[in-house]
């Protein structure tokens, strides 16, 4: 019988390590994969804007355009309701930011009295919707607005529209509490606001996308956008109507907003 081997200690720890690494794992540790991310930017490709249009059509499907007089406009989109939104929203589908915007509209009087509430009273309104970091959420919201008003004495961001890229980075540095996923939120969706809505020329606003203003699925997107959103005047933040059971409606991922969001650079929070 030939003699056994001594083996010295750092080699036996090596053939155990050896062994126990060439072990086929358990089923239960096998790596999930992550859903993917509804939020992350999409390139303007012909096949990605083709996309974005069905997904639109989708939502819109369930979005009622609002009745109008014969002589009333459509009603412009609130961007402090967009601010709102994203900030309970962000990383989440859009149906929690619609819930979440529903409740604090009808717990308050105006956003004079929402402004000196308490982040602590907010949190406890929207606590059963489980959002992640929740009273982070609310107290940067808080800090938000009342930024804002010291601002421009009036909760209101509608000035945003008018104003040139550098008065609005202006703005944004005197108003710090606004987060930056915020300020990229709101940003790209003024660009796509000029996008669809402006009569003046939009070849800035392309170009900013991406938007090759030559080429014809470019084109043939715009065109269908805004043939979409005409009857609703501005980019509807919801995906549905709100539920009876003041859960999140949970029918699409995504709004219309933020579906075109996806396309500007940046759309993605950092």
């Amino acid at each position: 019988m030939a003699p056994y081997r001594l083996l010295n200690p750092a080699a036996c720890r090596a053939m155990q390590e050896t062994a126990v690494s060439t072990k086929k794992k358990p089923k239960s540790e096998a790596k999930v994969e992550a859903a993917p991310d509804p939020r992350a930017p999409l390139p303007p490709t012909a096949a990605n804007l083709q996309a974005t249009v069905a997904e639109l059509e989708q939502v819109l499907a369930d979005l009622p355009p609002p009745v109008l007089a014969a002589d009333q406009p459509p009603p412009q989109l609130d961007l402090v309701e967009a601010m709102l939104h994203i900030y309970f929203a962000d990383g989440l589908p859009c149906g929690y930011g619609q819930e979440a915007r529903r409740r604090i509209g009808e717990g308050f009087v105006d956003r004079n009295e929402f402004r000196v509430t308490e982040a602590f009273e907010v949190e406890d309104l929207l606590r059963d919707l489980e959002i992640p970091h929740l009273f982070e959420r609310c107290l940067a919201v808080r800090d938000s607005v009342a930024q804002v008003y010291n601002d421009q004495n009036g909760v209101n961001l509608g000035f945003l529209r008018d104003a040139g890229v550098g008065d609005r980075n202006t703005f944004f540095q005197r108003v710090p509490a606004l987060q930056p996923h915020v300020v990229t939120f709101l940003g790209n969706l003024l660009t796509i606001e000029e996008l669809c809505f402006s009569d003046k020329s939009t070849l800035r606003a392309q170009q900013r996308l991406g938007l090759d203003p030559k080429d014809a699925a470019a084109n043939k997107f715009l065109d269908r956008v805004r043939a979409l959103l005409k009857p609703y005047g501005h980019l509807p933040l919801d995906v549905g109507a709100h539920l009876p059971s003041r859960k999140p409606n949970l029918a699409h991922p995504l709004s219309p907003a933020c579906i075109l969001v996806r396309l500007a650079p940046g759309g993605k929070r950092r």
